[in-house]
């Protein structure tokens, strides 16, 4: 088998290759998201590039299987609320433990930190509760407490020291003081209030469900309003800038929202913003003869292009350590933390004219409230592992916060994705981000959010402003519950279906890679070489190897070992060995985490062997020799018996592996082993039509041959050919012979015989005294089916006097041929003719 394959991959190396270069290329993040991952993300913009730096904080525990919340309280430490046990964890020194276990409590969905620098705690279970921690280690003070309350979903401590807790299953906003006093601020039509943020005065937003709506409700006058009618089924998070823009998140996304545009992918988008950052052109060194002249700096004062050489031919122009450190400072802003050296083009979002979308499949949250479900039925406490308590309306997961689903009941978001809306003061609504994805968590901070998502694990940065959507991180579990912004710097994530937090620092990864997807030539082929481009900072670097193999499947053995990492080049030689499939893997490093090598994409040329046409079927058909002419007359029926086919129309199917052009040869022979003589060659369109006059009846074959030639070096073309079935060119009318007639009881009675060299005989036709008025006769056994038939036939009726009778036979090839007979009959010997 060795053997064998050293056959192959040395016939291979030789140049007997089509002239054609085909290649696999990966430009945008739809290309790129067919591979494999790890701490590099690729963007919407289409770039590749290490993701940010995430750690893990805790590991699995038995007791949690998700982290819905958490708040950092002013000494530093981060509380985070968990499910299915109410357990409350600390984070300290990035390390979490247990701080409390909630008695009767199975998720804990809210927290927040009071005036007083205390833990507020909304606790869900068999009822829905508030409680106030007032130092580590104390008993909880109950603060709130109702029938009709079983989930509390968000919390919100005003600057004056008031507790808004969003609830549920009743759908009511309830305010709660420092001394447990409660007051209901908003009895909603909802079932569930879902997410709640104050704007630090005296508004506060409310998102719900099952029906999308966001409420302002004004905490001073009790004054409620419908600010936005989604078209999704619930608001699962809300974040506010410093402008007064609200974010709204959503889940069970709908392509028909009216007035709402989608934010194209990055395959569909053209331009960039003013001020975006454009590609780099890669650096080369010029060749040694002739001398050219010097290159300029194409990107002066910016990270260094992926380099045209290895790393010691590197040009002296490259960015100084001034430079690498103005850019890493740009890093440390807030959220930015990814400061590119190049973007892919962007489009803006549609925004909608009019404050109110309805959902037409949707009721009126105007219409009459829904029936109270009445003090809910107390559920008992679940066993450790147990999923998370359901939302009404919604299947049981193990997060216990799981958006509505689709309709199908798979558990899946509806396949159009969830969206996130910007609401301006003015009430207007923008659609600034849409994937398919479940919205779970957002936060704001210096004009970008985070998004934590609940599909695969992604946490996305948006940039209204900019109209740019990255995604900065992916971990896993799949699901990000929760986001928390801490004052070291980092964002704490609450990651759900195994419960676990994680930090997400503002700088890099300081190593990752990405593998491609298998990549398939069709056939056996010659690898040539890997183009990129991109940016390689200083501090940075990134290789390249690659594989090769015969199986579809990569994890299959017989795939060759990976190549020995080699430092990136635009244009990079792969040492692979030829094969069909082949991957190549991007391994990157960031010394400090402080900037990122930039990929924007990614071609590799590869080579098809010149492979033989395929002639795949040749069809011959007759082409008449009155064909396009004047239709015949009314009534003229016979002219059409008198056409031959001289002319065949001779036509083929023929495609090339390599999709080379063809030019075809045409040959025939007699029989089905005689000499091939050409009928015409050169010929570019798949079809021609043949003048059989040029020839001798008889049976002959055609062979095509397709051949491409033309597309290759000399002596590289390949042919193929197909021979077609027999034809009978039959060119010569039957002959008329023996004929005679006799006078038989007062008629005429002609006998003749008719042969046909070629074909068979197919009919007999007579006109007395006309050329119009044909009339058919049998032969003497009833049937025409052979080349000689005898005929004999009787003419009554005949005037006395001389007659011309004339006999026209007609081959199945449609010859024809005429002979006049003239017959004599006297007076008396007629009879009448028929009536």
């Amino acid at each position: 088998m060795r053997l064998l394959l050293c056959a192959v991959v040395c016939a291979l190396a030789a140049p007997a290759f089509s002239v054609g270069t085909s290649y696999w290329t990966q430009t945008n993040e739809a290309e790129f998201n067919q591979g494999t991952f790890d701490n590099v993300v690729a963007t919407n913009l289409g770039d590749l590039k290490l993701s940010r730096a995430v750690k893990t904080l805790m590991e699995q525990d038995p007791k949690i299987s998700t982290v819905s919340a958490m708040v950092e309280a002013p000494d530093g430490a981060i509380y985070a609320g968990t499910g299915p046990h109410g357990i409350l964890l600390k984070i300290k020194d990035g390390k979490a433990t247990h701080a409390a276990e909630i008695e009767g409590a199975t998720h804990l969905f809210a927290l927040a930190i009071d005036n007083q620098a205390r833990l507020i705690v909304g606790a869900s279970g068999e009822k829905g509760r508030v409680l106030r921690i007032d130092k580590e280690g104390a008993k909880p003070t109950e603060l709130f407490k109702d029938d009709g309350v079983q989930y509390v979903w968000a919390l919100s401590v005003t600057p004056d020291g008031l507790i808004y807790a969003a609830t549920g299953p009743t759908g009511k906003l309830v305010e709660i003081d420092a001394d447990g006093k409660t007051r209901v601020l908003l009895d909603s039509d909802e079932n569930n209030l879902l997410s709640l943020i104050s704007d630090g005065k005296d508004l506060l937003y409310v998102g719900s469900d099952p029906n999308g709506v966001v409420y302002r409700v004004n905490r001073k006058t009790g004054e409620n309003f419908i600010l936005f009618d989604a078209a999704e089924s619930e608001i699962s998070a809300l974040a506010l800038d410093k402008k007064g823009n609200l974010y709204a998140g959503t889940a069970e996304a709908r392509d028909d929202i009216p007035g709402l545009g989608q934010l194209p992918t990055g395959a569909d988008r053209a331009g960039r913003p003013e001020g975006g950052a454009s590609g780099v052109p890669i650096r080369a060194e010029p060749p040694a003869t002739p001398e050219p002249p010097s290159l300029p700096d194409p990107n002066p004062g910016r990270p260094e292009p992926i380099p045209k050489q290895a790393p010691q031919k590197r040009s002296s122009a490259s960015p100084g350590p001034a430079d690498s450190a103005s850019h890493a400072a740009s890093l440390a802003n807030g959220f930015e933390g990814l400061s590119f050296a190049a973007q892919k083009p962007k489009a803006g979002p549609a925004a909608n004219d009019d404050d109110d979308v309805e959902s037409p499949d949707r009721k009126d949250p105007s219409d009459a409230k829904p029936p109270h479900p009445g003090p809910p039925t107390p559920p008992p406490a679940p066993p450790p592992g147990a999923p998370a308590p359901a939302r009404p309306g919604t299947l049981p997961t193990d997060t216990g916060r799981q958006p509505n689903v689709d309709t199908a009941g798979t558990g899946e978001p509806r396949s159009e994705g969830n969206a996130v809306y910007r609401i301006d003061p003015d009430g207007f609504v923008t659609e600034v981000f849409r994937q398919r994805s479940l919205v779970l968590s957002i936060v704001e901070k210096d004009g970008a959010l985070l998004i934590g998502s609940g599909s695969e694990g992604l946490i996305y940065q948006v940039k209204p402003a900019a109209e740019e959507t990255l995604v900065v991180a992916k971990v896993d579990p799949k699901q990000v519950m929760c986001l928390l912004p801490a004052r070291d710097g980092r964002v704490y994530l609450g990651l759900a279906n195994v419960g676990s937090v994680v930090s997400m620092s503002s700088g890099f990864a300081t190593e990752g890679s990405y593998t491609s997807p298998v990549l398939d030539a069709t056939q056996i082929s010659r690898f040539g070489k890997m183009q990129l481009h991109g940016s390689l900072p200083s501090g940075t670097t990134l290789k390249v190897s690659t594989r090769s193999g015969n199986a579809k499947s990569a994890g299959q053995r017989g795939w060759s070992e990976w190549s020995k990492e080699v430092p990136a080049a635009e244009f990079l030689q792969l040492t692979s060995p030829s094969a069909r499939f082949l991957q190549y893997r991007l391994s990157v490093t960031s010394a400090e985490g402080k900037t990122t090598p930039v990929v924007e994409d990614v071609s590799i040329a590869y080579q098809v062997p010149n492979l033989a046409p395929v002639v795949k079927s040749v069809r011959i058909t007759p082409v008449p020799e009155n064909a396009g002419a004047t239709a015949n007359p009314p009534g003229d029926s016979d002219s059409a018996r008198t056409s031959t086919a001289r002319r065949q129309a001779i036509s083929w199917e023929a495609a090339d592996p390599n999709a080379d052009g063809l030019r075809y040869s045409l040959y025939f022979r007699r029989g089905t082993d005689g000499p091939w003589i050409l009928i015409k060659d050169k010929i570019s369109e798949a079809q021609y039509e043949w003048d059989t006059r040029t020839v001798a009846d008889g049976r002959y074959e055609i062979k095509v041959i397709a051949s491409d030639a033309a597309s290759n070096p000399p002596g590289f073309g390949r042919m193929g050919s197909r021979v077609s079935d027999p034809v009978l060119v039959d060119n010569t009318p039957p002959v008329i012979g023996d004929l005679r007639w006799q006078k038989k009881d007062g008629a005429a009675q002609i006998s003749l015989k008719v042969v046909d060299r070629t074909s068979v005989v197919s009919n007999l036709e007579y006109a007395v005294d006309s050329a119009k008025d044909w009339q058919a006769v049998l032969p003497s056994d009833n049937i025409f089916d052979g080349p000689d038939e005898e005929v004999s036939f009787t003419i009554s009726g005949l005037s006395p006097g001389e007659h011309q009778v004339t006999l026209r036979a007609t081959d199945s090839k449609g010859n024809q041929a005429f002979e006049n007979v003239f017959v004599q009959l006297e007076q008396g010997t007629t009879r009448p003719a028929p009536k």
